[in-house]
């Protein structure tokens, strides 16, 4: 189950930071209510984004969301070589994330 709150996050995320994709890494809800408590998203963005951290904090300042999250950033380049990698935090997240938006497809 996808959250409407991450999912409106995720989409407020693709309109002002244009990444390629984006993932849900993962969520964590309180286990007696089932009530979303934070999350944690990966970004795809394009090789010609000119500065990166740069990027992950005007995205972190521009979407307001209810919950905390957290945003973990890869260009292109580095995250086609990582995410092919099984000892990589990024092949993890090409394995068992959710892809939320896709550049084209949404």
């Amino acid at each position: 189950m996808i959250f409407p709150e991450i999912k409106q996050t995720a989409d407020a995320i693709a309109k002002l930071g244009k990444p390629l994709r984006i993932y849900l890494i993962s969520h964590k809800t309180n286990h007696a209510s089932g009530e979303l408590i934070s999350f944690k998203l990966a970004l795809i963005v394009p090789d010609d984004t000119a500065n990166i951290s740069e990027l992950e904090c005007f995205l972190y300042t521009a979407v307001d969301c209810n919950y905390p999250y957290d945003l973990v950033l890869y260009k292109q380049s580095e995250w086609e070589t990582l995410s092919q990698d099984p000892r990589t935090f990024a092949w993890s997240i090409r394995e068992t994330g959710g892809v939320l938006y896709e550049q084209g497809l949404s």
